[in-house]
């Protein structure tokens, strides 16, 4: 994908603040959480953006995931250059090491987007409190969000410090652009150094794919369950309402009971 598509993608104006091994990032630039929600927006409203968001998301998922499967056709091609030429010429070692901070930037992408979509997950539970239960009740009810979310954090973590190791690197070592193309840098003196360096940038690119395919399944079913949660609210309550407005024409008081059925939120 190309630089200027991945500048017009929503949120992308986290990925310079993120760190390569964030998992405890905040929410994704441009939305806050329910309370500065509810300032222009009822629960009805933002329950609707809420799905309609995470659709959004997904999206962004699926464009960045695309983008590191280029990286990892990318690196395998340099590593058979490195076979047969023994180390890779200046020119292609500074484009690895530009896709290296392309992979660090969507490293911090799918980590905001985690923490993002599991914060819009509890905001979503907080209006409305049957929700769990739905869940509980459906085809997915084996599936906790918030756990996958964290799940995905956690794994991220665990591979780059994993692959970092490799290198005898740290995650401070990488955490600004700068300090990452300094070490690469050191690294492409010699051809183990080349070598080793493509191999755990392979390494981290495969599981950052396989982890961005998973976050866009996840959020896509987040997405769809509560539009269907939303929507079958929405009936309920427009069914209580016919029934009342049907109760006062026949001259029938509704009861207190029928009045807090009327809004079930």
């Amino acid at each position: 994908m190309k630089k200027t598509t991945v500048k017009k993608i929503g949120l992308s104006i986290i990925l310079a603040a993120m760190l390569l091994t964030s998992v405890n990032a905040g929410s994704v630039g441009g939305f806050g959480g329910a309370t500065e929600w509810t300032q222009i927006a009822n629960n009805s409203q933002l329950a609707s953006q809420y799905a309609k968001q995470l659709q959004q998301y997904a999206l962004q998922a699926q464009q960045y995931q695309q983008q590191i499967q280029q990286y990892v056709n990318q690196y395998q091609a340099y590593e058979n250059m490195l076979k047969n030429i023994g180390q890779l010429p200046q020119a292609q070692w500074d484009q690895f090491s530009q896709s290296v901070i392309g992979l660090k930037q969507s490293l911090a992408f799918g980590q905001g987007l985690a923490f993002t979509a599991s914060s819009y997950n509890t905001d979503f539970n907080n209006l409305f409190p049957g929700y769990d239960k739905y869940v509980s009740d459906s085809k997915n009810g084996s599936l906790d969000f918030e756990k996958t979310y964290k799940q995905l954090g956690d794994t991220t973590r665990d591979t780059v410090n994993g692959a970092l190791q490799a290198l005898n690197l740290r995650a401070e070592d990488m955490q600004t652009d700068e300090g990452t193309m300094r070490q690469l840098q050191a690294l492409s003196t010699s051809a183990a150094g080349q070598k080793a360096a493509i191999q755990a940038a392979n390494e981290i690119a495969l599981h950052q794919s396989h982890q961005l395919k998973k976050l866009e399944q996840t959020m896509m079913i987040q997405a769809n369950m509560q539009g269907e949660y939303y929507a079958m609210q929405n009936e309920k309550k427009a069914f209580q309402e016919a029934q009342a407005k049907a109760k006062a024409s026949d001259g029938i008081k509704p009861t207190v009971g029928d009045e807090k059925q009327v809004t079930p939120w």
